[in-house]
């Protein structure tokens, strides 16, 4: 078949992966309306049943959804701005500045060579295309040039569009920016053919001498392929492997000068090897092209989709991680409560006997020196108001809701202090606001409040006037004596029967303020909002995940069309049977596990530009994730307010493999925590 009709034929595949890649974007988008949906009825749910009212967090995850939908319509521009473009195949030229891509465009075009640059110039200052046997070139800003990120900005986003990637390297040391550049390529799940143009001064006067050295240098491809090898070891800084990527060398300012415009010099033109650069690029789109057009579609949407699941992931166990850390406060407080408490009754207790103690001594100094005072019920309320009973209990109360207070705000600034560090928070936790629970400055007007019926009221001097009335018509008649040890024992006995209720009623009245406001508002009332947090962060982030699922269910599906369309394609005589799970990252690894697999992956692998790996069903998740980390997890289970259960794989080992980390993820279904 000629290259017209093959390219013909890649229109036809072009329409199909449109189709694909616009069933793909309706999917999602539908998936993230649905969610948002139960999100916002679960919210409602959540607002009606519990005290806390964590709007920030509520507003977070509504603008996190808002975010996502904003950011899939934009993969809807992308296949639409494809679809526009639909009828070319495209290959787009990178390298930077000075490598010899605007030498290529002369070379391909025939130009007259004014876009080739001289020295350090930056020659192309915009994205410029050509078409060259029917297939459009694209060349684009030198990547890590002088016009920095613009530049680069302007390179990239041309690469969405991109059938083909020709990335120019020279022969000189590779550079780790290119590296950079190549690898954020490669992750848009571009095919990539590499060009080495072999930088040497070549003078068509001394065509003689030119030529034995052009020939000689090109001759030594132990030197390049060294080179190449070098610039292919930068993959592993970018978690990918570009062991596969192939490329062929030439020397293109002798090509772009033995063209017919400027000699037709058959024999420089053989030297350069441009023949090979030209066979290389038509090959693989005779061979490959149609299987590449769809898959340009296909990615279009797989590319950005599988990052949205790897973020949501992400979030998901920062999420998660945010309600353990809650809920380990929930622990540490509840042990703390136990011991505040005990240590607080006991301080209560002694509290109440020292005032008992004090209480008695002024009862029997009181009795003895005013047994014969008709006042006596009003002097005793002097000596219980010098006694401070308000203040003393205020004081004692806020001691004990003062050592509160700083527990609640030790928990509080750690808890700030692990999110702001061991993960990217959520939440802002240095200003929860503690919905229900009284603020401590309130305590002291509580409990002066309270305090007030600890003073003798009314009546209490007429009791004991009257009860001291009869004991001095006795004190007429009885021996003096006697009579003195009476009143004073009945003086006594009216102080105690008056002043003991009041001091029982006070205890009753301090404890049932320690428990009230101190216990169950500023103790358990912290607690239940902490646990309430952590249930809180525990459905958004099961939600979060759920999502995530569910987008991993439709990336499934759009990966097991692209990898049968490769079968198909390749004319694989083998078998792929019974397709379980699929984990891929484009552009770098395609993971597999089927029930029965008998196809050559090295040939799909080279036709996808991505390492096909394939193994057999075990029919036990957690084996094939195990399998995937190379190491063990355990299960861990976080509390909702449904009572039900979200759920995350925590890793043994937190130095994973990223790849291997990311296929994982996607399989498993719910957070991988490290």
């Amino acid at each position: 078949m000629n290259l017209e009709e093959e390219l013909q034929q890649c229109r036809q595949y072009a329409e199909e992966g449109y189709q694909l890649a616009i069933h793909q974007y309706n999917e999602i988008k539908a998936t993230i309306k649905d969610v948002s949906k139960r999100i916002d009825s679960a919210d409602r749910e959540q607002n009606q049943m519990y005290r806390i009212k964590n709007t920030q967090l509520l507003e977070q995850q509504q603008q996190s959804l808002n975010e996502l939908a904003a950011y899939v319509d934009k993969i809807h521009d992308d296949i639409e701005m494809l679809k526009e473009r639909q009828k070319d195949f495209t290959i787009i030229v990178y390298g930077r500045t000075m490598a010899g891509k605007s030498t290529l465009m002369e070379i391909l075009t025939h130009g007259n060579g004014e876009s080739i640059g001289r020295g350090a110039q930056r020659t192309t200052l915009d994205v410029r295309s050509y078409f060259w046997k029917g297939l459009r070139i694209f060349d684009v800003p030198g990547i890590c040039s002088f016009g920095g990120a613009e530049d680069d900005k302007l390179a990239f986003e041309a690469a969405k569009s991109a059938d083909l990637i020709l990335f120019l390297l020279t022969d000189d040391a590779p550079q780790p920016d290119e590296a950079e550049a190549l690898a954020r390529l490669k992750s848009l799940g571009k095919p990539v053919l590499g060009i080495v143009n072999v930088k040497m001064a070549f003078d068509m006067n001394r065509k003689k001498i030119s030529l034995r050295n052009l020939e000689k240098k090109l001759a030594d491809t132990e030197r390049i392929d060294t080179i190449c090898d070098q610039f292919k070891q930068f993959a592993v800084k970018h978690n990918q492997n570009w062991s596969e990527i192939p490329f062929v060398y030439a020397h293109l300012n002798a090509a772009f000068q033995s063209q017919a415009e400027r000699g037709n010099d058959e024999e420089v033109y053989k030297a350069s090897n441009f023949h090979q650069v030209e066979s290389f690029i038509l090959d693989k789109v005779r061979n490959d092209g149609k299987f590449l057009r769809m898959k340009t579609f296909i990615d279009i949407a797989a590319v950005p989709m599988q990052r949205i699941i790897a973020a949501i992931y992400e979030r998901s166990a920062e999420t998660l991680k945010e309600s353990s850390l809650y809920q380990d406060k929930v622990m540490q407080f509840a042990s703390w409560r136990q011991s505040f408490e005990e240590r607080s009754q006991q301080r209560l207790n002694l509290f109440y006997n020292d005032l008992k103690s004090q209480i008695d001594n002024e009862i029997y100094n009181f009795s003895n020196a005013n047994y014969e005072n008709e006042k006596a019920g009003k002097d005793w309320e002097k000596v219980i108001g010098q006694m401070n009973l308000q203040k003393r209990c205020q004081d004692v109360l806020n001691d004990l809701a003062g050592e509160c207070e700083n527990k609640r705000r030790e928990l509080s600034d750690l808890l700030t202090q692990e999110l702001k560090f061991s993960i990217k928070s959520n939440t802002k936790t240095k200003d929860i606001e503690m919905s229900g629970v009284m603020p401590w400055g309130k305590i002291a007007f509580q409990v002066a409040a309270n305090a007030l019926i600890f003073v003798p009221g009314i009546g209490w001097a007429a009791r004991i006037g009257i009860g001291l009335g009869g004991a001095l018509v006795a004190f007429l008649f009885d021996d003096r004596e006697d009579k003195v040890r009476k009143n004073k024992e009945k003086l006594k006995k009216q102080l105690k029967d008056g002043t003991y209720p009041m001091l029982d009623n006070m205890r009753s009245k301090v404890e049932e303020t320690f428990k009230n406001e101190i216990l169950k508002k500023g103790v358990d009332d912290f607690s239940n909002i902490l646990n309430e947090m952590s249930f809180m962060l525990a459905r958004l982030g099961k939600a979060q995940y759920e999502l995530a699922d569910n987008l991993s269910k439709k990336y499934y599906n759009l990966n097991l069309e692209l990898l049968q369309q490769a079968i198909e394609y390749s004319r694989q005589p083998g078998l792929l049977s019974s397709v379980e799970h699929i984990a891929r990252i484009p552009g770098e690894e395609f993971f597999v596990v089927a029930g029965r697999c008998s196809i050559d992956t090295k040939t799909v692998s080279a036709l996808l530009g991505e390492h096909l790996s394939i193994i057999k069903a075990t029919g036990e998740l957690k084996d094939i994730v195990k399998l995937i980390l190379g190491c063990e997890f355990n299960i861990k289970e976080f509390s909702t307010f449904d009572n039900e259960k979200a759920k995350a794989f925590v890793v043994s080992d937190i130095s994973v493999n990223k790849i291997n980390f990311t296929l994982a993820q996607q399989i498993a279904g719910v957070p991988i925590l490290d």
